[in-house]
């Protein structure tokens, strides 16, 4: 089993994870679902417009990773990366 798959099934455990976490084997400091959807709860609704483009796979595929481990949508990522790069602008 990859560590992707390991991640990924800690999470559907319900249990937050970082990559550390997973290579160590370590259950120890797992939040719970609660404490990850805090955040969620206060987001507001935004209009979107969808976009397309090409991205080195390694990139997405750390990507994906962080998503997994932030248990964040990929778009919120990006959103969020875009957002502190414009106003440093």
């Amino acid at each position: 089993m990859s560590t992707i798959d390991n991640i990924k099934n800690k999470t559907r455990n319900n249990k937050k994870v970082t990559p550390a976490q997973v290579l160590t084997s370590d259950e120890s400091n797992i939040g719970t679902k609660e404490e990850i959807n805090v955040g969620r709860m206060e987001e507001r609704k935004v209009e979107r417009k969808r976009v397309s483009f090409d991205l080195r796979t390694d990139l997405h595929k750390e990507l994906k990773l962080q998503s997994i481990v932030q248990d964040k949508n990929i778009y919120l990522l990006i959103e969020e990366a875009l957002d502190k790069y414009l106003s440093n602008k």
